[in-house]
């Protein structure tokens, strides 16, 4: 049996733009970086966008809350409050637990009712109630506790005890077709000054053999910081430790009761302690496997009975995150009660954990995160309504009507568990202006420079046209502009409509750039189908890189590095159709984006070879063939586009056609292009792990019929300067080696730490230190006659192209080293780049 499904995807990397970007736009990635790090918390708590329910029916309960039964469980001895206790009303399946103070809140239909207190290590007691009452008293006498060490001469019985779990577990499984419970959740997050926020959720969850899970949301409150749609409390992806495996944080965990659980652990009889008058053992669970992610804790088993009461777990030494994730803690414990009957079921799940993020220069303060969910009033094996498993949505967010008959709500059950006194005044003090990104500002050089430095005056305001625009500055050198500098201002008219301009001037061209565009998103059809007209004069690359934009160019170039580019001059008209379609069965984007273009060409002469060294004669830019290019284009994406430079694994897929015609679009060239990227990624090893050992594979090629002008022709990226990153070939530099037809293969294989694990170095791998192999295979063609012909000298070899390397990944937490050779002919490099972080 599985509890609470969850699938989590690994959190989307932050995408840093190939050109350089204004400070504001530094402030906004930064700002970027902050919410996304954040979200790492929902690989705990999570779950898709919650839907609406249609005409479903639902097995209704008693409405609760006919009486309030309010107390604080405590030691008889030291009058301490005790946390968690087991409360139940007698001969149901009815439950709750108490807070961490030892209070209780619990609604009963009718009285007189009698409610049993369990906890391990004190007797059993049932209170009789017969009228509602507030603020009872209960106090439990500690049982004998035998918690001193114990000698056996043979065997640990840890290990008989343990088997006889998982053989009793595997036994009660196959007789449980399906259950549904109410629960209750709660969850906080606090900084270091108190807590930030609370979300508190009222669900009915659903399980069936072979269906999985379905949760409906029937009510939920939050501190008023919060959106409704931001309260993420609820049961669906909550661990069972009753479960073979566990998702934890994104890792697949070996459970303690999993049929191959002694491969991974050693159990060890830590004490005995009673319940009532039945022994309980507790046994502490110790990782076997360094290489695997476990568990490591205790577990208290009850007496001759075999069934789990109680787990008390952390996650292994395995489950660590890479920078920028500096500390990442978890503490799990939960629950289980048979409630009298043959299934051992969850009663509750407690999670405590922190999480600290920075790198040098940039730090988030520390995130605290707390939450308690209490199930109870179970129902096993029922008659299932057919509406329930009726959707594939998990979670869904119930209408009125359907609330009001299932008679729950926080007005008839305000404190499932009772709230703790510091949580009482996050509610009454914690208003909608201190937003959860102000609780966790980062700090740093860094964050101050973003901060400072910012440009972009944010989302549209209704405070003039100024506060609506974004403003992107411009600036690049090259040897066909000298130095240009522009303006690239966007502004938000309305939610639909955006539009954009372009004005800037070349020193050593002597051009100006203007230039101006206009995006509509069609509300009517939820601004999946966008229109987008535009017209600028500017300069152009003859080959576009895949990843390096001009920017990065004028810094390799000003070093004395060969100018990346070649350039001509674009005069065009665009007018583009892009169609976003649902998602598909692989959860995967399809973008389909149809245009006609308009361009006059020219060539520019090179204007200058200045760089910082001094001495360096730049290769002159390449002229192309002049005219009228008018063109039809059509897109298909599948899936995102790659993130740049390598720094996060993806699979996507794009597929480009071009055609030029002189008799269809009164062109000056007649010829038909075609382009085609694809991307893998591939779990290859260790792939219970948050982050597996993985196979990233690029296939790029290009081709074309017809006669194809020169600034059409495609092209391969290579390093530039000392940098190298994934998608070129790194022994090939600072030009885009080009063709007419072009194919290649580019691949990594990251091991990320386990090489350094493997040898001891366990501290290296939490470092983030990770290896990398690499490789490349790839070549374009010219054919001779027009290779003859051309009138500059294109990077071209006219042969296949081999490489291979290994690179030290993860230096200071953003950074790698790269070491590659080439295999068809002597050839080899050293060079840096972005560190691929997912």
């Amino acid at each position: 049996m599985t509890f609470l499904f969850k699938k989590s995807g690994q959190p989307k990397p932050v995408m840093v733009p190939a050109e350089s970007r204004s400070a504001g736009s530094a402030a906004h990635h930064f700002s970027t970086l902050t919410g996304c790090l954040l979200l790492l918390l929902s690989l705990m708590f999570s779950a898709p966008a919650p839907a609406f329910a249609g005409n479903f029916s639902f097995s209704e309960t008693d409405s609760e809350g006919a009486y309030r039964l309010t107390g604080r469980v405590t030691d008889a001895e030291t009058g301490e409050g005790l946390p968690a206790v087991n409360i139940q009303v007698e001969g149901t399946f009815r439950g709750a637990i108490t807070n961490n103070d030892g209070f209780f809140d619990f609604p009963v239909n009718e009285l007189p009712a009698v409610l049993i207190f369990r906890y391990i290590g004190y007797e059993t007691r049932s209170v009789s109630f017969t009228s509602e009452t507030a603020d009872q008293l209960v106090a439990l006498n500690p049982s004998a506790i035998e918690l001193e060490e114990l000698v056996f001469t043979g065997e640990d019985p840890a290990n008989h005890i343990m088997e006889r779990v998982i053989l009793r577990k595997q036994m009660w499984q196959e007789q449980l077709e399906n259950w549904r419970a109410d629960a209750y959740t709660r969850t906080s997050l606090s900084n270091n000054e108190g807590i930030v926020s609370i979300s508190e959720s009222l669900t009915q969850t659903w399980w069936k053999r072979g269906e999985g899970f379905r949760e409906y949301m029937i009510d939920q409150r939050q501190t008023s910081n919060l959106l409704a749609d931001q309260n993420f409390a609820g049961t669906r992806n909550l661990p069972n430790f009753y479960d073979d495996e566990i998702e934890i944080a994104g890792f697949r965990v070996i459970g303690v009761t999993h049929p191959n659980a002694f491969r991974y652990y050693d159990f060890r009889v830590e004490g005995r302690r009673y319940i009532g008058n039945q022994i309980v053992w507790d046994i502490r669970v110790i990782p076997k496997t360094r290489l695997q992610p476990v568990f490591e804790g205790t577990v208290s088993v009850l007496g001759d009975v075999y069934a789990l009461l109680e787990v008390d777990l952390v996650p292994g030494e395995m489950i660590f995150f890479p920078p920028p994730i500096q500390e990442f803690g978890l503490r799990y414990r939960q629950q289980f009660s048979n409630y009298g009957g043959d299934f051992w079921l969850p009663v509750d799940v407690r999670i405590n954990g922190l999480l600290e993020i920075g790198f040098p220069g940039f730090r988030i303060p520390e995130i605290r995160f707390d939450l308690v969910s209490s199930i109870r009033e179970y129902e096993v094996n029922i008659a299932v309504p057919d509406s329930v498993f009726g959707t594939q949505r998990r979670f869904t967010r119930l209408s009125e009507p359907e609330r009001a008959r299932l008679g729950r709500s926080f007005e008839i059950e305000p404190e499932a568990i009772p709230l703790s006194e510091a949580e009482r005044l996050a509610y009454e003090t914690i208003d909608s202006t201190q937003t959860i990104s102000d609780a966790f500002q980062p700090t740093g050089f860094l964050a101050r420079i973003a901060g400072e430095g910012a440009v972009q005056t944010g989302p549209p305001s209704r405070r003039g046209f100024v506060r609506n625009t974004e403003w992107r500055p411009q600036l690049r050198f090259n040897r066909a502009e000298e130095i240009y500098a522009g303006l690239n201002p966007r502004l938000n008219i309305i939610p639909e409509l955006s539009v954009e301009a372009l004005f800037g001037y070349g020193t050593g061209s002597e051009d100006f750039t203007w230039g101006g565009a206009a995006v509509y998103r069609f509300p009517q059809a939820n601004r999946r189908l966008s229109l987008r007209a535009a017209y600028t004069a500017d300069t152009r690359a003859r080959i576009p890189s895949q990843q390096l934009g001009f920017g990065a160019a004028s810094a390799a170039m000003l070093l004395g590095f060969d100018d990346y580019f070649d350039y001509y001059r674009s005069e065009r008209f665009a007018l583009t159709a892009t169609y976003f379609f649902r998602r598909t069965v692989l959860e995967n984007r399809l973008r389909l984006q149809a245009g006609f273009i308009s361009d006059t060409q020219r060539s520019m002469p090179q204007v200058t070879s200045y760089s910082f060294r001094g001495g360096v004669v730049q290769r002159p830019n390449a002229p192309i063939e002049e005219g009228q290019m008018r063109s039809l284009t059509l897109n298909l994406r599948l899936g995102d586009d790659p993130a740049p430079f390598g720094i996060a694994g993806s699979s996507s897929a794009l597929v480009q056609f071009q055609h030029s015609s002189e008799d269809l679009l009164g062109s000056d060239f007649t010829f038909t292009r075609i382009n085609a990227r694809v991307d893998f990624r591939i779990e290859t090893m260790f792939r219970r792990r948050f982050l597996a050992n993985t196979l990233d594979l690029r296939l790029q090629g290009f081709t074309h019929s017809g006669d194809l002008p020169v600034q059409a022709f495609g092209g391969f990226d290579s390093r530039l300067s000392l940098f190298t990153p994934f998608g070129g070939f790194r022994t090939a530099g600072n030009r885009i080696v080009e063709g007419e037809h072009g194919a290649a293969l580019f691949w990594e294989h990251n091991f990320r730490g386990v090489p350094f694990e493997l040898i001891g170095l366990r501290r290296v791998a939490r470092s983030g230190l990770g290896i990398l192999v690499h490789g490349a295979s790839g070549r374009t063609w010219i054919g001779d006659d027009r290779l003859q012909s051309l009138p500059f000298e294109p990077f071209y070899e006219g042969r296949w192209r081999h490489e291979t390397g290994i690179a030290l990944n993860g230096l200071f937490s953003i950074a790698r080293l790269d070491a590659s050779w080439r295999l068809d002919r002597p050839g080899f490099f050293a060079g840096i780049s972005i560190a691929r972080v997912f």
